[in-house]
């Protein structure tokens, strides 16, 4: 998955006297064109903050956009309007106007913003996750979501899932006494989990430096993707790649193409584990699809969104919530009293066991309320012109919701800003979940657009915090008395510094093995 947001913006030097001038031009010249707009419009654009010449707002969103979003938002509204350099771009920062964009209005903003990042070695062609919306994004989200990631399908395959969490908790068994850095061994986890799934084997070795050098690989895609890109907001600078952030990103891009065709080969001259007729897995689902609407490039597409998409998400979410559940150790001692009456000290987590576990999906829940993997989703696209609320949304304007904003909202949420996973217990939210029909809780977006692998994540991330926090005791290094709960923004909402906790088991040893 290649996501830019173009967001925060830090001026690159473009050589050449004769390109500031273009520069200049074309920026007045739009700025024109955007007044005569405007103007043209019976019906206003939403409220925003005025903006510089040429440059409109991108200088006021600072380092961190999604609070900065927010704090303008308190004095323009829900519904807000910035000039990001040539774009219109609409910021969404409540649950009632996030249900005009992406439920009744769905159709119209299904749209995705194309970016140098997404378009690198055509991605975006073959990519349901920032693929333009159209009849072929359609077709490849319709065989995905009837044919792939269906319940039946993961059901299936629940014993792949089941084997890699067992695998983590027996290497976290090895490590006893020793740090064990939580988002390295949950990205590890996750990418395992899925690539049993897609070709029934585990990619990578926690304890390796293949897994370092893959995290970092993938680390790098989203760094390079999240990085402002001048060739965006300068679309004529965009055949000379003026920060080479597209050389870049096709050379990360082009190892991890290399090392998905491998797997995708091998299953095609019939190499790999051998595994009964019947136990088909995601890759011999996608290959019996392979035609006119499902070439290999798709395959590989959909295989890398799966992969990007369930390792970097998750391991973001689960190690803020395991850093929330050690800031706050009477909401860790409760969840782990639950695991003990419902699981019993005799047996590892099964996902049998969530529906059962009323207090673990709160507290997974209200990880997602306070630290949403996206905080800004993935930005939509206007494909028409649109009347919501009183105001109008130009065609192709940029759709970004702030879904960080709706869960620190006092108006919404009651002390918002402690971590209480107590409040999806009570009546009025005690039906909430994150799958897209609660608007105050969407960290996977909502409508047609809404995340692909929503229904593989809700057991993942269930099932791999269960089995951490019933198999082990988690405790700070030596030494260490709190933890540093910065955050960094990107295309992730990620800690700014990485969470190592100790453990110590709390199940027989036997169980482990």
């Amino acid at each position: 998955m290649i996501l830019c947001p173009t967001l925060h913006f830090q001026m690159g030097s473009v050589s050449g006297f004769s390109v500031l001038l273009t520069t200049i031009f074309v920026y007045v010249l739009f700025a024109i064109l955007l007044l005569w707009r405007r103007k043209r419009n019976c019906v206003p654009l939403p409220p925003g903050p005025p903006g510089w010449p040429i440059i409109g707002n991108l200088f006021q969103l600072g380092r961190k956009p999604n609070e900065s979003l927010f704090a303008l938002s308190k004095r323009y509204g829900p519904l807000m309007t910035l000039s990001l350099g040539m774009k219109t771009t609409v910021i969404v920062s409540s649950p009632e106007m996030a249900k005009e964009f992406l439920r009744t209005h769905d159709h119209v903003f299904a749209g995705r913003v194309q970016t140098q990042a997404s378009t690198t070695l055509s991605h975006h062609k073959s990519s349901i996750v920032v693929g333009e919306y159209g009849p072929r994004w359609q077709t490849l989200r319709r065989i995905s979501s009837t044919q792939l990631i269906t319940t039946k399908m993961l059901q299936s395959l629940h014993h792949l899932r089941r084997d890699e969490v067992s695998r983590m908790t027996r290497t976290i068994l090895e490590m006893e006494g020793k740090r064990v850095n939580i988002p390295h061994m949950v990205f590890c986890t996750g990418v395992n989990v899925i690539t049993n799934m897609i070709w029934s084997r585990s990619l990578v070795d926690p304890n390796s430096e293949g897994s370092r050098e893959f995290q970092d690989t993938l680390a790098m895609i989203m760094k390079i993707g999240g990085t402002p890109n001048v060739a965006d907001i300068f679309p004529f600078l965009a055949f000379i790649d003026p920060q080479g952030l597209r050389r870049r990103l096709a050379k990360h891009l082009h190892k991890i193409h290399k090392l998905l065709d491998v797997f995708i080969n091998d299953r095609m001259e019939g190499l790999g584990p051998e595994r009964r007729a019947d136990d088909k897995d995601f890759l011999d689902v996608l290959l019996e699809l392979r035609g006119d609407d499902m070439t290999l490039t798709d395959i590989r597409a959909i295989i890398y969104d799966l992969i990007v998409a369930g390792s970097e998400t998750t391991s973001t979410a689960l190690e803020w919530v395991m850093a929330e559940l050690i800031c706050n150790p009477h909401s860790m001692k409760r969840v782990q009293e639950e695991l003990k009456e419902v699981v019993g000290y005799n047996r590892q987590v099964e996902e049998s066991d969530i529906g059962k576990l009323p207090y673990l999906q709160a507290v997974m829940k209200e990880g997602f309320r306070l630290h949403p993997p996206l905080p800004l989703l993935i930005p939509h696209r206007a494909e028409s012109r649109c009347e919501i609320d009183g105001y109008m949304i130009p065609k192709h304007s940029e759709v970004i919701v702030n879904v960080w904003a709706m869960g620190r909202d006092p108006a919404i949420w009651k002390d918002p800003s402690k971590f209480l996973p107590e409040r999806f217990l009570e009546s009025e939210n005690s039906n909430k979940d994150f799958k897209g029909r609660d608007f105050d809780l969407i960290p996977f977006g909502s409508g047609r657009r809404i995340c692909m692998g929503l229904p593989l994540a809700n057991r993942m991330v269930y099932l791999i915090l269960g089995s951490l926090l019933h198999s082990f005791e988690w405790n700070l290094p030596d030494g260490q008395s709190e933890l540093d709960m910065r955050d960094t923004f990107g295309v992730t909402l990620k800690k700014e510094v990485d969470l190592h906790l100790l453990p110590t088991p709390r199940l027989p040893h036997h169980l482990y093995l």
